[in-house]
């Protein structure tokens, strides 16, 4: 049986990703034997492009079932089936991720009909679904809706079937890591469904091929071993082993990345893998004054990076709010909300560009020593970073309140950081989006004064 599933989503980042329509059509290899389609509620806002694009909008999916509503159906329908998509690893790494936030590790056989097309159906113009659509002459109509290429997909998969007479399909191809979705370290990994932290690929002589991050460590090492891309072939024969450390915090885990990649240069990394936040606060002299720009980073270090320009300018808007400045005296024209009104004078904005980034630290970070405080390896554990003067000096592990009462005690259990601004940018961006808390509001001497 296959269980023919194409899912429209939210989109964003890898693991932000909400599904907002699901539709699964089971196929017995010669007709439809039943099917569920159905919009999903987000509980995220639905960007414009993806509103245009599908014409599902947020009234839509106002009353729609949420995901955790649906799962056991979706789990029911799928058992025993062959997953089948197009371009199947997309669906089938989100659906996961839905999985994995209730707490269930959702495992099927995978069947992806790009490739299948590509050896069955050769010299397409390309192998996008609405192309072999067109080239099949198979209705496809509803575009972009789960139902419409769902059901798309289908005809696709008859047609791949009757032409595979050699029965590849079942003899090979669903049998190969990428379909049974199990590969030489699925036995190692298994418990790390919904762990938090790091993980590194060795070679056989120990080098380091490849190091990521991960909130949801064993779905992320899985898409490593079951892509079927050049790059991934490629890295898959040159792996021999894995090391997987855990964080618990995943603000640990993008700090730890950031300084792994630089240290250690794996060959498999992209240079874009060090930095995650990649627009930066920018101070910068006009004929109307000091004011902030927020754009992409190229040569020219930033005041702070930012992970969009979205966030740069809410963050300068909070900044503006707890000065009582109008934010048209800070932030450059092109970024201002239709509706700011017009400046009120310059009164106690800086002035100077070495005044605007003390302010700005000072608006940042509290006098002396802070400490943010985050989730540990497991429940009686946190992970608790330190910032003195606004410098992130380091981390350690705690348990005990008094552990971070005791300032030489917490003092010499810190692991140290290297002194990198982009480190600084990151703590900021947790703080900022109150994903990690202070815990000692009061401000207390710095290190050297203690």
């Amino acid at each position: 049986m296959y269980a023919v599933i194409d899912l429209e989503a939210t989109g964003g980042k890898p693991g932000e990703e909400r599904i907002i329509e699901v539709a699964i059509f089971m196929y017995d290899g010669r007709r439809i034997v039943d099917q569920f389609i159905t919009l999903v509620r987000p509980d995220v806002p639905i960007p414009p492009f993806v509103q245009k694009l599908t014409g599902i909008r947020e009234s839509d999916v106002k009353t729609a079932p949420r995901f955790h509503e649906i799962a056991k159906r979706i789990v029911q329908m799928t058992e025993g089936a062959v997953f089948v998509a197009h371009n199947a690893p997309f669906d089938y790494r989100i659906l996961r991720e839905e999985f994995v936030r209730l707490g269930f590790d959702y495992l099927r056989v995978v069947l992806d009909t790009i490739p299948l097309a590509e050896k069955f159906i050769p010299g397409m113009p390309s192998y996008g679904l609405s192309t072999l659509c067109t080239e099949l002459n198979i209705p496809h109509t509803r575009k972009h809706r789960a139902d419409g290429d769902a059901r798309a997909t289908v005809h696709l998969l008859q047609i791949l079937l009757d032409k595979d007479r050699e029965k590849f399909i079942e003899g090979v191809y669903l049998k190969q890591p990428a379909a049974t979705g199990q590969h030489k370290f699925s036995v190692q990994i298994e418990r790390y469904v919904k762990t938090i932290g790091l993980y590194y690929l060795f070679n056989t002589d120990g080098r380091v091929l490849y190091v990521g991050k991960s909130d949801q460590l064993r779905v992320r090492i899985d898409r490593h071993f079951l892509s079927t891309s050049d790059k991934a072939l490629a890295l898959q024969t040159e792996v021999a082993s894995i090391r997987v450390e855990e964080t618990g915090s995943i603000l640990l885990a993008d700090i730890l990345e950031h300084e792994e990649l630089k240290k250690l240069k794996p060959p498999y990394n992209q240079a874009k893998d060090k930095y995650r936040l990649r627009f930066g606060l920018f101070a910068m002299e006009t004929d109307r004054g000091l004011l902030w720009d927020v754009r992409g980073i190229q040569l020219e270090p930033p005041s702070l990076q930012v992970d969009s320009v979205a966030d740069g300018v809410a963050l300068l808007s909070r900044w503006a709010e707890s000065r009582n400045w109008n934010l048209a005296d800070l932030l450059v024209p092109r970024l201002l909300p239709r509706q700011t009104t017009e400046g009120r004078g310059r009164e106690g904005l800086p002035a100077t560009l070495a005044d605007a980034h003390q302010a700005l630290d000072s608006f940042l970070w509290p006098e002396g020593i802070a400490i943010y405080q985050d989730k540990g390896r497991d429940p009686g554990e946190k992970v608790v970073f330190v910032v003195d003067s606004g410098r992130l000096m380091g981390y350690a592990f705690v348990r005990l309140e008094q552990d971070v009462e005791d300032l030489p005690s917490l003092k010499n259990r810190l692991t140290l950081l290297s002194q990198v601004p982009y480190l600084r940018s990151l703590l900021s961006d947790y703080v900022q989006s109150q994903r990690v808390k202070m815990v000692r509001p009061d401000f207390l001497p710095t290190f050297e004064e203690d």
